[in-house]
C-alpha cells in the first residue's frame, strides 16, 4: 500500500467556499427556459462508428464474450472512494494515510457505519484534487477536521470484501467527473454531461417555483449550473486552470439553464438496435438523468423506465433484460448522511442473489461502482482528460461467471467504459470521445476459465453494527 512523501507541492487553493460564492455572484443565464434542441456533438465529443479499437480490445475476446454473455446489469451506489473502502485490500494500490493541503501527512482513520461525508460537487473535486496534488480534502465544505481521511476495515464491509475478493476488483477506476451525482448519472447514460456541472441547488433557487428539485423536462422553471457552450480556444483556458488548482476561476465561468435537453444516450443505441433494457431507478431526482432528456421522458422509451423495486421481482420472473442499470433507494445507496452503509451493503448482496439464483447467472456481468468520492480521500491523481474530469478514484467490482477470480485490474477506465463494453458487446457506435477511447474492460473477464458458480452471501444484522 502506498505511503506519501511529506514534501508536496504547496497548495494552491484554500477551500471550497469562495469559489461557490464567485459562482453566486458571477453565474450567467442562458435562459431560464431553453426550449429541447436536437440531438447533437457535444463539447465531450461526436459519435464514432463500431470500431474494436479502444483499450483493452482484443478481437477474439469480444467473439467469445458475445456467445457467452447476455445479461450487463449495471449497479450503482453512492459517494465513496477506493482508499475510503477498498485502501488496505492485499494487491491492490491503496492508501493508509493522506495528504492535508498544508503538506501534513495523517492517517486514515477509523470508519463508522455512519459516518457523514463530506463536499462533493464540481468545484469540490477541483479543490481536492488540487491539479493532481491530492492533498486538499481538508479544505471542503464538512471535511475541515479531516472528516474525509477515514477508511474502512475488511470487517466492516465484509460482503463488499468477499465479492472483491473472489472476482475482479478495479483499482485504476476512476468517476467520470468531478462531481456530483447527477452530473456522473449523465456519464453513466450517455458518456458526457451535456455540459451540466451540478445537481440542482435549492436554496439558489433552481428548485423552480415549486422549491421541489427534479422536474427536470416537466418545470421550465428549473435552472441547473452548466459550463456555457465554449469555443476552443475557451475551452483550452478551462482546461489550464483545472489543471493549474485555479478553482474560482472555473467557477466563475458556470452559467445556469434549464436541465431538458436532448443528447443521444446509450438507451437509444439499445433500443434501435432492438436489444431489450431498462433504467431501474428510485426516488432521488439526482438519480433521474433519463429526467432530464424530453426525447425519453416524453416519449415511449419512458416505459423502460421502471421502480428500482422491480427489477429483483423481475429477475425472479426471468424477465432479466439485456442491459439493467439499477439505481438503490437512497437510504441504501451508501450515501453518507442519508443512511448507513450497512443496510447498503444488504441492498446489493439481495440484489446480486437474486441475479445469482436465476437462470441468467450463467450469462451476466454485473459492473458494482460507487458515483462519486463523496468527499473522502484517494491518493491517486485522476487523468485530466477533458474539462470534465475524471474525478477521483472510485471502486468497481466485476461479478460473473466469466470474472477473473480474485484480481485487480489496473488498466485506467472509468464509467464510460462500462458503456463502451455493452456498445462492444452489441456492435453498436459509440456515442462520444469517452466512450470511444475508454477501456473497455474485456481485460477483466476469462472466458476459458470454468464457469463460476454462484455466491450467495448472507445479510448482515445491522442492529449488531456500530
Amino acid at each position: 500500500m502506498a505511503r506519501l512523501s511529506s514534501s508536496l507541492r504547496a497548495p494552491r487553493w484554500i477551500g471550497v467556499s469562495l469559489a461557490l460564492a464567485v459562482v453566486t455572484a458571477c453565474v450567467r443565464s442562458e435562459g431560464a427556459v431553453n426550449a429541447p434542441e436536437a440531438a447533437s456533438p457535444t463539447a465531450t465529443g461526436v459519435a464514432s462508428p463500431p470500431d474494436e479499437t479502444s483499450p483493452g480490445s482484443d478481437r477474439a475476446g469480444w467473439g467469445v464474450a458475445r456467445r457467452r454473455i447476455d445479461h450487463v446489469v449495471f449497479i450503482v451506489k453512492e459517494n465513496r472512494t477506493f482508499d475510503h473502502l477498498f485502501g488496505t485490500f492485499p494487491g491492490a494500490d491503496g492508501a493508509t494515510e493522506g495528504a492535508t493541503c498544508d503538506g501534513t501527512v495523517v492517517p486514515l482513520g477509523p470508519a463508522q457505519d455512519d459516518s457523514p461525508g463530506a463536499a462533493h460537487g464540481f468545484l469540490a473535486g477541483l479543490v481536492s484534487i488540487n491539479g493532481g496534488a491530492m492533498n486538499c480534502f481538508d479544505q471542503i465544505d464538512g471535511g475541515k477536521k479531516l472528516e474525509g481521511y477515514i477508511q474502512y476495515r475488511a470487517d466492516q464491509i465484509p460482503n463488499y470484501w468477499r465479492y472483491a475478493e473472489e472476482f475482479t476488483l478495479g483499482d485504476r477506476f476512476f468517476s467520470s467527473t468531478y462531481g456530483p451525482t447527477f452530473i456522473e448519472h449523465m456519464f453513466v447514460v450517455a458518456a458526457q454531461t451535456d455540459r451540466y456541472v451540478d445537481n440542482q441547488r435549492p436554496p439558489l433557487g433552481q428548485a423552480g417555483t415549486d422549491g421541489i428539485p427534479g422536474g427536470y423536462c416537466e418545470d421550465e422553471t428549473e435552472t441547473i449550473f452548466s459550463f456555457p457552450r465554449f469555443t476552443e480556444e475557451e475551452e483550452a483556458k478551462v482546461f489550464r486552470l483545472e489543471d493549474e488548482g485555479r478553482v474560482d476561476e472555473v467557477g466563475a465561468t458556470f452559467i445556469e439553464r434549464w436541465p431538458c435537453h436532448d443528447v443521444r444516450t446509450l438507451p437509444d443505441l439499445l433500443e434501435r438496435a432492438g436489444v431489450d433494457w431498462r433504467y431501474y431507478t428510485t426516488d432521488s431526482p439526482y438519480y433521474q438523468a433519463l429526467k432530464a432528456i424530453p426525447h425519453i421522458r416524453f416519449g415511449p422509451m419512458w416505459t423502460k423506465v421502471p421502480e428500482e423495486a422491480t427489477f429483483i421481482p423481475d429477475v425472479r420472473a426471468e424477465r432479466l433484460p439485456a442491459v439493467s442499470w439499477v439505481i438503490p433507494p437512497t437510504p441504501e445507496s451508501d450515501h453518507p448522511d442519508l443512511g448507513k452503509l450497512c443496510p447498503g451493503e444488504n441492498w446489493t448482496v439481495r440484489t446480486i442473489n437474486a441475479i445469482m439464483r436465476s437462470p441468467a447467472w450463467d450469462s451476466t456481468a454485473i459492473f458494482l461502482t460507487w458515483d462519486d468520492f463523496g468527499g473522502y480521500y484517494d491518493h491517486v491523481p485522476p487523468p485530466h482528460v477533458d474539462i470534465y474530469g475524471m474525478g477521483p478514484r472510485v471502486p468497481l467490482i466485476v461479478i460473473s461467471p466469466y470474472a477473473r477470480r480474485g484480481f485487480i485490474f489496473s488498466e485506467v477506465s472509468e464509467f464510460s467504459s462500462v458503456l463502451r463494453f455493452i456498445e462492444k458487446l452489441h456492435g453498436l457506435p459509440a456515442l462520444t470521445d469517452r466512450d470511444r477511447t475508454a477501456n473497455d474492460l474485456l481485460g477483466t473477464f476469462d472466458f476459458t476459465q470454468q464457469p463460476r458458480d454462484p455466491l450467495i452471501l448472507r445479510e448482515r444484522d445491522c442492529s449488531r453494527v456500530a
